[in-house]
């Protein structure tokens, strides 16, 4: 199963990026893309899958105690 990519300008460079998100039968693959400089896939079971998601939380709750990114989904 492939989840929908998600596009986006890397802030740091302003190349195009690209995440994508699949899973392989027990494992979540991860793929980050930039569009000059290639990509890198990894593969997770859910327990790091889990710890993933809440350091991305985390560093969310943190970018709004800093007053950025206020704007789009939470």
């Amino acid at each position: 199963m492939t989840i929908d990519p998600i596009t986006f300008v890397d802030t740091s460079s302003g190349d195009d990026a690209c995440v994508l998100v699949r899973v392989v039968g027990d494992s979540v693959g991860l793929v980050l893309s930039l569009r000059t400089d290639g990509d890198i896939e990894v593969f997770m079971a859910a327990e790091e899958l889990d710890r993933v998601i809440g350091a991305l939380q985390q560093a969310r709750v943190a970018m709004r105690r800093e007053g950025n990114g206020m704007t789009g989904p939470s």
